[in-house]
């Protein structure tokens, strides 16, 4: 069978791509533990049967935790990140609450009853935080070699006290020779959020109709060691700098500057 994970479905964005028939997947898992996000992701539901939404959250343990800015693309169980360092700024008018209870169960316990090793399963994190626990979890439970694509996106490193967890995941990984997985950084790149998806999904040839991942894994040999040897350092290095420089505090007008330097660049996913 072959399965997306939508891992931080938030409202739905990254829908509108992977439910195109050109990518043909057979299930299509939302994780989405906000409340104020379901409504619009249960209209995907309602005129999709494949979508299956998951009222919780992925981690490394089966626990009830607080979710601050819940509803808003900055949503996390870590308090006193600074999204503004990154790339996801929040308008005051857009917080509905400052917390939520959530639910979140662990990624290999789901994982083992959801899934086999027979399946064809590709993953998309975008969890403000919580994708190095689903990473601990699913190396821990020996789950990450089933999985044919898995698109990280370190949030992780906005949130100070706990930014040495990427580089422990990112040693983790390369300490088991792994190289099924890819870096939003480096993969997420075009003019809408659509069109990073499918920069993403089309490089390691999902949108093919080849389903016999050994076969697929061969072809795209090249993009597995390419994209799972990059670093992240440069990424890392700029929010650190605008950590130096209170980029939080710069007005407008030069966060927008500096924005159109970064595409003029070539530096900004945004193009």
């Amino acid at each position: 069978m072959k399965i997306f994970l939508d891992v931080g479905s938030h409202i739905g964005e990254t829908l509108y791509e992977v439910i195109k028939e050109k990518y043909a997947f057979d299930k299509i898992v939302c994780f989405e533990p906000s409340s104020f996000c379901l409504d619009e992701l249960k209209i995907f539901a309602a005129e999709d049967d494949r979508i299956i939404i998951c009222e919780f959250g992925l981690s490394n343990r089966n626990q009830d935790v607080e979710l601050f800015l819940p509803g808003t693309e900055a949503g996390s169980i870590y308090k006193d990140g600074n999204p503004s360092l990154g790339k996801k700024e929040v308008e005051s008018e857009e917080i509905t609450e400052e917390v939520e209870t959530i639910k979140l169960r662990d990624a290999k316990e789901w994982f083992d009853n959801n899934t086999s090793a027979d399946d064809y399963i590709v993953v998309k994190t975008n969890c403000e935080g919580s994708e190095v626990d689903i990473l601990e979890s699913l190396i821990d439970g020996n789950i990450m070699k089933n999985i044919y694509s898995f698109l990280i996106t370190f949030d992780i490193r906005h949130y100070k006290e706990f930014q040495h967890r990427e580089i422990e995941i990112r040693k983790r990984l390369k300490k088991e020779e792994l190289k099924n997985f890819c870096f939003s950084d480096n993969i997420m790149i075009g003019a809408s959020h659509e069109k990073r998806i499918e920069n993403w999904l089309t490089l390691f040839g999902i949108d093919s109709q080849i389903k016999d991942v050994d076969l697929l894994t061969k072809l795209h040999e090249k993009e597995f060691l390419k994209y799972s040897s990059k670093s992240g350092f440069f990424p890392r290095w700029e929010i650190r700098i605008k950590r130096i420089f209170n980029y939080e505090n710069f007005p407008d007008w030069v966060k927008n500057a500096l924005r159109v330097l970064k595409r003029m660049l070539g530096l900004n996913r945004e193009r």
